[in-house]
């Protein structure tokens, strides 16, 4: 019997992604749950197992192949002397299990920011009302940025189904809109977000040149912040905190903690520190629902460490930092970063994050202006710590070891008054840290 293995759901809202790899060819005797090819997405990349033992009898995918749920990847044939000896099971007798516990395949899945329309055809764009034309009494949860689009080409909102909180409807959900609109009017439809493309000059006139496919994720690196650059309005704030005394602790316990199988870095320092900011300045660890005029507050605390890997930059999200102390902070940081470089972190460990740091101090450099992760409010972006020459409080000058910060927020949620005692506190934790912690 022939069993058709398809691409399974990978994550809630997540349809589609790249063959990072394939595993088998045809010939090849499979187990039960052995890989046949990983596939790419949202930052992360995801086995995709045998659903029963068998032969490989065609693999249908390549690597760089770009696919989406229920695609066919791998046809087996259960040939049960070639595998056990035993008596094969149905085809159907098993189906084929989700990537992530607890998902199932949704019929409704959004739309991504990259992948063609759907197969079922889309509401003509002729049909939709002019401007002006949409039931001004029907709530229709979209943004600004969202209803002018509409606006312009024509799009009735109340045909998109939105893909955001509570069915909101997102900009990456009129993409399909947007492709048939310039395709019906002779255009070529883009294949990222709804932001208009640069027509670049052709460089080879001037020189040699080389060009490279980019990966699935810098292109979902490259959408992502693109869009929250456009549609977020920053203010980034810079200040230096004394970290001579916090760097001192750090070294006291440092060997301890690495008895222990982690490696203590001032992180986990920084982690507990914004903690403590985030609960006296709660709209910090917050998210601002434009269409319905509200901020979000969140009373838990997960938050997303950038980690820099060989294939970009890839945030995923320490839980319930509140709840932890320092050691579990370390161990939980050494094990999420050595995955997320590996690639090995899950999609639900990339989500859910209430607020983020970029610490780029063990490469270099000092203060930066990091890019808010959307739908997010606010980032701390940290440099390398120096020795620096500071005026005591009794005029005599020492050498104290400066932490550069930068703390960048959505204006729109934000006030500049805020911003600044933010980060005038979080100087402040940082700089009388066992004080603070204590309870001093």
């Amino acid at each position: 019997m022939t069993i058709e293995v398809k691409l399974p759901p990978i994550a809630d809202g997540v349809d589609k992604g790249d063959v990072a790899a394939v595993h088998v060819k045809p010939g090849d005797i499979v187990k039960a749950d052995d890989p046949l090819i990983e596939v790419e997405s949202d930052k992360a990349t995801i086995p995709v197992p045998a659903p029963a033992d068998g032969r490989v009898a065609r693999v249908l995918v390549k690597q760089g192949d770009k696919i989406r749920v229920g695609q066919l990847i791998v046809e087996l044939e259960q040939v049960a002397a070639a595998v056990s000896g035993a008596a094969a099971p149905p085809a159907s007798a098993e189906p084929v299990k989700p990537l992530s516990p607890g998902l199932t395949p949704r019929e409704d899945r959004p739309i991504m920011m990259d992948e063609p329309p759907p197969p079922s055809p889309l509401p003509p764009v002729q049909t939709a009302p002019p401007p002006g034309g949409l039931d001004e009494n029907q709530h229709i949860p979209a943004g600004p940025a969202v209803r002018r689009i509409a606006r312009e080409l024509g799009i009735d909102l109340r045909r998109v189904r939105g893909s955001g909180r509570n069915g909101r409807i997102t900009v990456e959900d009129l993409d399909p809109y947007i492709r048939q609109y310039v395709a019906a009017r002779g255009g070529v439809a883009p294949s990222g977000p709804a932001f208009a493309p640069v027509e670049l000059p052709d460089f080879s006139q001037w020189g040699p040149v080389r060009s490279e496919k980019a990966s699935t994720l810098r292109v979902k690196i490259a959408d992502k912040l693109a869009q929250a650059w456009a549609t977020v309005p920053h203010v980034h704030h810079h200040h230096e905190a004394d970290i001579t005394g916090l760097a001192a602790m750090q070294k006291r316990y440092k060997d301890r903690v690495a008895e222990r199988g982690a490696s203590l870095t001032l992180t986990p320092f920084l982690l507990k520190a914004l903690v403590i900011a985030l609960k006296e300045f709660p709209v910090f660890n917050a998210s601002y629902d434009a269409a319905r005029g509200e901020i979000i507050y969140k009373d838990y605390y997960h938050i997303g460490v950038a980690v820099d890997t060989d294939a970009g930059l890839i945030v995923p999200v320490v839980r319930d930092v509140d709840k932890k102390t320092i050691m579990q902070l370390a161990a939980d940081l050494a094990d999420l970063s050595r995955r997320t470089r590996e690639r090995k972190v899950t999609p639900d460990e990339l989500r859910g994050g209430t607020f983020t740091l970029s610490n780029l101090g063990g490469i270099g450099g000092g203060h930066f202006n990091p890019i808010i992760n959307t739908p997010e409010v606010a980032i701390l972006g940290t440099g390398r710590a120096v020795q620096k020459p500071v005026f005591a409080a009794d005029g005599s000058v020492q050498a104290r070891l400066m932490m550069p910060l930068t703390l960048g927020y959505d204006h729109r949620v934000i006030d500049g008054a805020d911003g600044a005692r933010f980060l005038v506190r979080l100087v402040d934790i940082l700089e009388n840290f066992e004080a603070t912690i204590l309870g001093f």
